[in-house]
């Protein structure tokens, strides 16, 4: 998923990229490795400041995974609870 900015007489700009899982193990922080790798692969004028990193996941996250996120202010992780309910 990209979710990108499209202004007037702009460059369009990258403001996240995601991933949704539905599959049965929880996600990891494999995925988060593999979009940090997608965002760098991005030219930076392409980019907003910091492209926010989501990760939607039908089954949750693996515990290093959350403790991760929890540590940084550009990723998000979405299970169906906080999809359908909110924070």
């Amino acid at each position: 998923m990209v979710v990108r900015a499209e202004t007037p007489h702009a460059p369009s700009r990258v403001l996240a990229i995601g991933e949704v899982k539905t599959t049965d193990p929880r996600v990891g922080l494999n995925q988060l490795r593999r979009l940090e790798h997608i965002t760098g692969l991005l030219p930076a004028a392409a980019q907003a400041d910091e492209p926010k990193l989501l990760l939607f996941s039908r089954h949750g996250f693996t515990p290093d995974l959350a403790a991760e996120a929890a540590t940084r202010h550009d990723t998000e992780l979405i299970d169906l609870d906080r999809l359908y309910h909110g924070d």
